[in-house]
Order: structure tokens, then C-alpha cells, then sequence
């Protein structure tokens, strides 16, 4: 396949450049390690799921690889008319002493300028 190709090291990520619909996401408990707050999707067997559509107009492939404890995902597909550079803003909102509070925003640019900006999510983290 050509086309459209996003490395990261997390499946939500990837999939978030791709510009596939995410249909269900929930964040960590704690702010991960390996990405900020808001950069993350949590999978617990049988309770808590990640799950996403392919909007595309055809197939994609995920690869995905690990080495030194770290999985990189990788996701293909056809190269199409309305494809988009994807962006992700992601900042933290707020602190107490219980919680930390932040969004993620996703911005589509087509030829180098702004044609949208979306809020993907507002998380709230424990803190340790």
C-alpha cells in the first residue's frame, strides 16, 4: 500500500494521525510514562475497551513492532483526495492535590493552513 503512513508509539496515536474515528476511548488512571496527558487509550480486558472505525474509502494495515519495551504502531492506507496533515494539541487544564485535569484537541490543515480544530477529549488523571 502508498500513501498515508503515521508512526507512534501508541495505537491511539496512530490512529488519531491517520484521521480514523475513534468510537471509544478512555484515559489512563495516572498520566502514563511514555506519552502526555490526553495522548493516551486504556484497554482492560473485558471492561474497558479502545476501539475505532476505519472512515476510509478503502482498507488500511496496522503493523505494529516492538523493541526495547517500546511498540511502535504504524498505519497504511491509499493516499485519497481529502486527506489531511493531522496534528494533536494536548496541555494540561488544571492541578489540585488530587487530580490532574487536561484536553486534547485535534487540528486538520490542508495545504499548510487551519481548516479545523476539534476537541477530542477532557481527562481527568490521579495523581500519585
Amino acid at each position: 500500500m502508498v500513501g498515508i503512513c503515521q508512526i507512534t508509539s501508541t495505537l491511539y496515536n496512530a490512529v488519531v494521525y491517520a484521521n480514523l474515528e475513534v468510537t471509544q476511548r478512555s484515559n489512563h488512571q495516572f498520566v502514563p510514562s511514555y506519552v502526555t496527558a490526553s495522548r493516551d487509550a486504556t484497554v482492560v480486558y473485558g471492561s474497558i475497551d479502545f476501539q475505532f472505525k476505519n472512515n476510509r474509502n478503502y482498507p488500511i494495515k496496522i503493523m505494529c513492532s516492538v523493541s526495547g519495551g517500546v511498540a511502535k504502531f504504524q498505519i497504511f492506507g491509499l493516499k485519497q483526495d481529502d486527506d489531511y496533515e493531522v496534528e494533536i494539541s494536548s496541555y494540561e487544564t488544571g492541578r489540585t492535590s488530587t487530580a490532574i485535569y487536561s484536553e486534547a484537541y485535534k487540528i486538520l490543515k490542508k495545504d499548510g493552513k487551519v481548516v479545523s480544530k476539534e476537541l477530542m477529549s477532557k481527562d481527568t488523571y490521579k495523581r500519585h
